[in-house]
């Protein structure tokens, strides 16, 4: 985002000698509608992490809010079944030279770990930012957009309404993929109650749904639990133009799916979860 937000869902930031910020988090669901999904949901994990990091960089000074910034590289960790929503947590300084470093810690009411996440970034200090992403969508725009996508079936991709589904079926060949379309209609509200975003392109809480839908379709619909992943990102993706998800690995043993986010035949991002199946 290029400002600062308006909005705050950590309160009372404390900054200590050494950088590290202790806050609590709303838990106002008027406000904050993906409060209602479960606390280890993708939306609300990468939600909560774009909130934090931003909320505790600004309460540091860190934070410029002249300046566009992009996440890079973030991973987390869920807490064990069971716990609640996060009501306070911690920042710690992880800044090093060249780079824009978070790391986050949550905790329940219970005092109980919700999660514990990191991050890297990177901020445009030079580039013209909007100049440079106006030229991106406008080659992307040459490529037709799809009029009739075929979404998969909601139960297929776990999500509770149809208009949340953003994967196609599965398609079966030499390597299980499927193709993905989110448009400025569907990944946001109304449509979409729990995402939110700058609407400039497909963002990391995107993305982290379309992960969990992929395991879902691996998994013949069944309930997974997401209880921690990392996602890499190389190139942003456009909305309103579709996608494709490949798989690069499954581990049915220990739960885990890799892959690959590509578009226009470019990298885009490569995602990893862990999950937690039906019990």
């Amino acid at each position: 985002m290029p400002k600062a937000p308006a909005s705050q869902f950590t309160h009372s930031h404390h900054v200590l000698d050494d950088g590290t910020v202790t806050f609590k988090c709303s838990s106002d669901k008027d406000q904050w509608p993906w409060l209602a999904l479960h606390p280890f949901d993708p939306i609300v994990v990468q939600t909560v992490n774009y909130w934090a990091s931003v909320e505790t960089s600004a309460a540091r000074g860190t934070f410029d809010p002249t300046k566009w910034s992009a996440l890079t590289q973030t991973e987390w960790t869920c807490g064990k079944p069971g716990v609640g929503h996060a009501t306070h947590g911690i920042a710690n300084p992880m800044n090093e030279e060249g780079t824009a470093r978070f790391g986050l810690s949550f905790f329940d009411d219970d005092e109980a770990l919700v999660y514990g996440m990191d991050g890297t970034g990177v901020v445009f200090q030079n580039r013209d930012f909007e100049a440079w992403r106006h030229k991106a969508k406008a080659k992307m725009a040459t490529i037709p957009a799809v009029t009739n996508f075929q979404y998969a079936a909601a139960n297929a991709v776990g999500v509770a309404t149809q208009s949340q589904s953003f994967l196609s079926p599965l398609i079966d060949g030499k390597t299980s993929c499927a193709r993905a379309l989110i448009t400025k209609e569907n990944g946001f509200p109304p449509l979409h109650p729990y995402l939110s975003g700058s609407g400039d392109h497909v963002n990391s809480t995107h993305l982290a749904d379309v992960g969990r839908q992929f395991a879902s379709l691996l998994l013949d619909g069944e309930p997974l639990t997401v209880i921690g992943g990392e996602m890499l990102f190389t190139r942003y993706v456009e909305l309103g133009r579709p996608f494709d998800i490949q798989l690069d690995h499954h581990d049915r043993k220990d739960n885990v799916v890799s892959m690959t986010v590509q578009q226009a035949e470019r990298l885009c991002a490569t995602v990893r979860i862990r999950y937690l199946g039906q019990q």
